[in-house]
């Protein structure tokens, strides 16, 4: 219980910076910059700086964190478990199809933050004096990069929960066969 506890604080985190980010965009869209975007991103080209700076940061200390999360949720606890059920010749049908999707959702994870990593790094490497529309078309790509990101966190969470799920029904199962097996 403790591990999704701190995945879920991990969530939370990651989400309110998400809002922040957002907050710093202003009101982006695919069209064209307006001037008075540019004006905006001008006036607060340093504080804007400084806040993406405090972000790639953060989020490198959370990313590093929720991926060793992740990774020790499928290599130590589900893998580990659906190999030793295998190994009893019992049915881990459920828990191996949500293992593999979970696996596969780490993966997509881990490829969308190094999209994202490398988008807001690139933002933050564009002098929003000077190139304001360019500063501005950046972290929106990043922001969109991290939404991804947030999908995937939010995904990993549900088959967490469908892992929990499938082995409780296992262990319903299990009991039930063990019950008969005693009568």
């Amino acid at each position: 219980m403790k591990a999704s506890k701190k995945i879920f604080v991990i969530c939370l985190v990651l989400t309110s910076i998400t809002c922040g980010l957002s907050a710093l965009k202003v009101a982006a869209e695919n069209s064209p910059v307006s001037d008075q975007q540019i004006t905006i991103v001008r006036d607060n080209c340093a504080s804007t700086k400084s806040t993406l700076n405090q972000v790639h940061v953060s989020d490198a200390v959370l990313r590093v964190n929720m991926g060793q999360a992740y990774d020790s949720m499928s290599s130590k606890l589900m893998s580990r478990f659906n190999d030793r059920v295998s190994s009893n010749s019992l049915n881990n049908n459920d828990l191996v199809s949500v293992t593999k999707k979970y696996n596969s959702t780490l993966d997509t994870f881990r490829l969308d933050y190094k999209r994202y990593e490398e988008q807001l790094s690139l933002a933050i490497s564009i002098d929003c004096s000077a190139q304001p529309a360019d500063f501005y078309n950046a972290v929106d790509q990043a922001d969109q990069y991290r939404d991804l990101v947030h999908a995937d966190v939010l995904k990993l969470n549900d088959y967490i929960d469908q892992y929990q799920t499938a082995f409780d029904q296992f262990e319903k199962d299990y009991q039930a066969n063990k019950d008969e097996g005693t009568k």
